[in-house]
This record gives C-alpha cells, structure tokens and sequence, in this order.
C-alpha cells in the first residue's frame, strides 16, 4: 500500500494521521508492505522529518522505530501541477507493487484540492475505474457551493464516486455513531423524538485553542466553514432524519439529505472573533472573519414542526467541549411540592464519551416531592485497551472501501446552499470582540434563554 499525505508538514499529519496510521501499524491493521510518502513544501530530509513529527506527538510509541522505516519525505511545491511529475517519479523509483493499493489524502486548505486532484489524474496516479487508487479530501469540501460544484465535477469527470472520500471526521466519533443505535434500537427515545415531545436541541462543539499556525487556512474558513458546514451540519442530520427504510449506507444519507434540504436558518445570528485575533499569523489587521458563530435553525418537516435546533461553536473557550443536548418539554402533571425539571438526555462527545438522561423521581424521606435524577452511562468505561481515534476508524474505512462514515456529494451539496445564504448575512449583524467564553455564552442565553 501506498498512502500519500500531501500537506504534510501541517497539525493534522503530526496530531491525527501520523498516529492513527501507527495505531494501525501496531494493531496489524495495515496492508504489508506499506509506504507512507509526506509531501510538504518545507525544506526537510526524510531523518529530520521523521525526528520532527516524534518530538511532536504524544504518547508512548513502543514500536516506533519499525514504523518510521516506512516513512519517506519529499519537499515538493504541490500548488503548481508542474512539479507532479517529481512525484511521479519519486514514488516509481520505490518499486512498489503496482497490486498494492494508492491512497492520497489530501490534507491541506480547500483552494488546493483541484490542483492535486487535476495533477493526479493527468500523471496518471488516480485513474477511472481502479479501485486501488483513491483520494481522500479533508473537510470543507471546498470554499463555497461554487467551488464544491467545480471540484466534485473535476472528479467525476474522470474518476469514479466509489474513489472519491470527502472526509468529515467527527462521523467516525463513537458517540456520533452511537446516535443512531440510540435512537432506532430504543423504544423509549424513538417513540418521542419529534416536536410534541421536543422542546429544543442544542449541539456545541467548543475549542480552547486559538488558530495557531492555521491563521492562512482559517481566515478564508472562518468557524461557519470550518466547523458549522461539516461538523455541526453532519450532527444536527444524524439527531433529526427520519427512520431509514434499512440501515445501509445509501438509505441513511438519503434521510440526511433529506434534513439539509429542509434545514433553514434564522435570521437572528451571533458572530464573534477572540481578542487577539488581528494579531495571530497570516491575520490581516482588519479582518472580520467569526471565531464563533451561534445559530437557530429549523428543519421544516412534519416531525420537527417549529422545534429549534440551536448550533453553537467557537474558539479561544475556556475548555474544549463537544456535546447534544436534546431538552423536552415540560410534564403536564402537576405537583403541589417540587415542580418536575426538564427532562433531558445529553449525548458526551468530547472530553467524555457517554450519554446522561435527566428525569425526575420522588426525593427520599417522609415527603413526597420530585427531585431530578440521573441515569449516566458512560462509553469508554466499557472498553479494554485502546480506545480508537475517529481517524483510525476512518483510515481504515478507506482501505477496505467503505464509504459509509463519509460525506455524500448531495449532502455538502445542501450544507453549502445553506451556508452561502448565512454568509449573506454576516454583513448586516455585529461581530463581537470577546475575551472569554462567559461573554459569549451571555450573548447567547440572552437572546435565546438557553
């Protein structure tokens, strides 16, 4: 096998791919032979490559030096298609087997997808109907819905769908899959998840990091395209579709894009960009691009009739934070002491993975009032050994050619018509300059009552 990083020298290849690719290795999880070619623009032999990226991760690596004799660099510019041809031959003075799989993912900023993928084709790296060969897209796919519309038909102009791997890795997330299973294996939660039952979803996904290194990439993303079109988008479709007919690949996205193309988004959205951005690398001084962005959005379909749907992220947070929070209504019985909370069933993505439903129940002693209780599950306490990062899952996914934990043309299709029309938007609403994520927060609750 070969597997190809282009963009290499990025935080994505030294915190993701690098080591799930050894966790792979270690777990024999890898064809044999395999070779893993890093294809960056910066100025370094394959030694100090190599030394860089293990100063860099973290974690006990017993088998590391076995690995790293896979691992090759080449300093090569892939903005220009050009220079395809040096990589052309530098992977064809390997001798690899011409048996062996071709994987190349494609890890850096959206302008460079058609590029790669155009010089891939025309050297004849990635061709039409060989199933050996495939690309794989780190998210966003694309800029806008113009750019997404010029690159898929880039690709399916000469290659084949089933080659083609547009990844969002939060699809590969225990929880994020355990959604499902939630949902259609329970009685209990299946039966009531709809707008008589419902009062609100809220999905937050929040980063403490700032933009570090990133702030090129970033400033043309903002946090609308970097984490609402892929990650949020991707959740909120899992938590609102239908039942599918069967649980295949295709049935299940069927009833995803069937929410994106009923999703529409009020008006009434909240911008912000940390302290200190303007200063951040690659930042222009007078940048309004949004580090956080919150939002209220409906799915215009008979089970989701006016229930909102509240999507919340950003950066420069006081804590990293990943979660749903599905609130339903108030109980219709009423109580002369302790008036029943809310119920509410939170699915933890991150930094525990694990579900928690709040219910209400009789306090203990001689009065008979409600009280809230929980039921806590928790999902990592259930597992022995290492636990799988999504890009494990994921990378293993590409390799015996199973699609189904990644995105569908259709459905970044309708995530970008809906992002496109907020982007229309971002001109008439404030941005606001915060310093902690309390005042953002503030912001929020204010508005919404959350």
């Amino acid at each position: 096998m070969l597997f190809t990083i282009f963009g290499a020298t990025g935080d994505l290849t030294t915190k993701k791919l690098i080591p799930a690719l050894y966790h792979l290795f270690e777990e024999e999880q890898l064809p044999t032979p395999f070779t893993i070619v890093c294809v960056g623009r910066r100025r370094y032999e394959t030694e100090q490559f190599v030394e860089l990226i293990r100063s860099k991760i973290e974690g006990d690596y017993p088998h590391w030096e076995d690995f790293c004799t896979n691992l090759h660099y080449l300093s090569m510019d892939f903005s220009s298609e050009a220079n395809f041809d040096i990589f052309k031959n530098y992977v064809d003075a390997m001798h690899l087997s011409t048996n062996g799989q071709k994987i190349y993912y494609l890890a850096t900023a959206p302008h460079y997808f058609p590029i790669i993928a155009r010089a891939l084709i025309v050297t004849h790296m990635l061709n039409r109907g060989d199933m050996r060969s495939k690309i794989v897209f780190e998210k966003p796919f694309g800029e806008n819905l113009e750019t997404a519309k010029a690159y898929n038909r880039l690709l399916l102009e000469s290659i084949e769908e089933s080659q083609v791997y547009r990844i969002d890795h939060y699809l590969g997330k225990e929880m994020l899959q355990n959604i499902l299973t939630v949902r259609f294996a329970n009685k209990i939660f299946e039966s009531i998840w709809n707008h008589e039952n419902i009062e609100s979803v809220k999905i937050i996904a929040l980063e403490s990091e700032s933009v570090k290194q990133r702030g090129g990439y970033y400033d043309r993303s903002g946090a609308l395209k970097d984490m609402v079109q892929n990650h949020l988008f991707q959740t909120l479709a899992l938590v609102a579709m239908d039942a599918p007919m069967g649980l295949s690949d295709t049935l299940i996205k069927n009833e995803k894009v069937e929410v994106l193309e009923h999703l529409q988004v009020s008006n009434d959205i909240i911008f912000g960009q940390y302290a200190g951005y303007l200063q951040e690398k690659d930042i222009p001084e007078d940048s309004k691009t949004e580090t956080f962005v919150a939002l209220k959005a409906y799915v215009n379909s008979q089970r989701w009739r006016n229930t909102p749907f509240y999507l919340i992220t950003g950066k420069k947070m006081s804590r990293k934070l990943a979660e749903i929070v599905i609130t339903f209504k108030d109980a219709t019985c009423f109580f002369e002491r302790g008036q029943p909370e809310k119920n509410t069933l939170t699915i933890e993505i991150f930094p525990r993975e694990g579900i928690i439903l709040k219910f209400n129940g009789k306090a203990p002693g001689l009065w008979s009032y409600t009280m809230p209780m929980h039921l806590d599950y928790c999902h990592l306490c259930n597992i022995i050994g290492n636990s799988p990062e999504a890009y494990e899952k994921l990378i293993l996914d590409v390799i015996h050619d199973d699609a189904s934990l990644f995105t569908r043309w259709d459905e970044i299709e309708n995530s970008w018509k809906v992002i496109d029309e907020i982007e229309r938007l971002k001109a008439f609403e404030p941005l606001h300059v915060y310093y902690s994520e309390s005042e953002m927060l503030d912001i929020v609750n204010k508005k919404w009552g959350l």
